[in-house]
């Protein structure tokens, strides 16, 4: 099998569409099959010994809506052309919509993993296996993740090649300039000589999401806070004002530079810029916030700026 049919099988995936709603089932799974491959395990594996490290990866980047389902990912790859198998030596019982009954993944033991033609193409040749590594990663989530989720399926590979991604070249300075070169949830705004360092112009909703390259659709973050948006751990409320997520917890400087910005008002654009689109804000608040937000942390009602910036 030659890198072009390979490339084409794996951009033929079959993937949940519903609208905005974000389905990166099967790409965590492909992603956590590459790194097994990568290190030389086992074309195929258990149903079992996967199950809790596709839903730890599910839990962490997927939906963080409702239960999370790493059975499906596991059988429905099957389906698309050529990429996936599945061995079982005893038929596996299924629901009426096709489904597999996950007492009978179990119980029977069931494999899954590449089929032989596409695991021997990748095995050998590392530049095509990051490339495919590269086009998941962008197709499903913000370049602030990749590494994270390279480190979480065992992936060794380049970010390079990883984070390419097709962006307006002015975009980050653009948004630097519009949030006057400081972060707009701490107000930090550090400089190397004349030359911000650690501020980031992040997107609210993602690229990989039709999110544009718009003022009205960025913030001009610090590394951590940027982090954090993509994480779902803060995201934005419809009035402008900082939401924490009540999953995410810490002590010390984890409360001070996180939880206590809970309630606080965002910092806003220049004068004349547009502020958050309120359609952009819902799309993070549904597809990336983790959970319920945090109440208010109370604060001088005389405040006008968030916490760490100075009038």
């Amino acid at each position: 099998m030659n890198d072009d049919e390979v490339l084409r099988r794996f951009s033929g995936i079959r993937r949940w569409r519903a609208g905005e709603h974000r389905a990166p089932h099967k790409p965590l799974l492909l992603l956590l099959a590459l790194g097994r491959l990568q290190a030389g395990k086992e074309r195929l594996v258990s149903f079992v010994e996967v199950e809790e490290p596709l839903r730890r990866l599910l839990e962490q980047y997927g939906h963080p809506r409702g239960r999370q389902r790493p059975e499906y990912p596991f059988w429905r790859l099957s389906s698309d052309e050529g990429i996936w198998e599945i061995e079982s030596s005893h038929p596996v019982e299924v629901t009426s919509a096709g489904d597999p009954r996950l007492s009978s993944l179990r119980r029977e033991d069931v494999r899954g993993g590449f089929t032989a033609e596409v695991a021997e193409t990748l095995s050998g040749n590392s530049a095509l296996l990051e490339r495919i590594a590269g086009d998941l990663l962008t197709s499903q989530f913000p370049p602030s993740l990749h590494e994270d989720i390279c480190d979480a399926v065992g992936l060794r590979t380049s970010l390079q090649l990883v984070t390419r991604q097709r962006r307006d070249p002015d975009f980050r300075i653009e948004v630097l300039r519009a949030y006057e070169y400081r972060c707009a949830m701490c107000g930090y705004d550090g400089k190397l000589d004349a030359a911000s360092v650690g501020l980031d112009a992040a997107h609210i909703r993602w690229w990989a999401y039709a999110g544009p390259d718009a003022i009205d659709n960025a913030l001009a973050l610090c590394a951590l806070h940027h982090r954090a948006l993509d994480r779902g751990v803060v995201g934005v409320s419809e009035d402008l004002r900082i939401a924490v997520s009540r999953r995410f917890h810490g002590g010390g400087r984890a409360r001070e530079l996180i939880i206590d910005l809970a309630g606080a008002p965002l910092g806003r654009p220049q004068s004349g810029l547009p502020t958050p689109a309120i359609d952009h804000i819902g799309w993070h608040r549904s597809e990336v916030f983790q959970g319920d937000e945090r109440p208010a942390v109370p604060i001088d009602a005389a405040a006008e700026e968030p916490r760490g910036y100075t009038t």
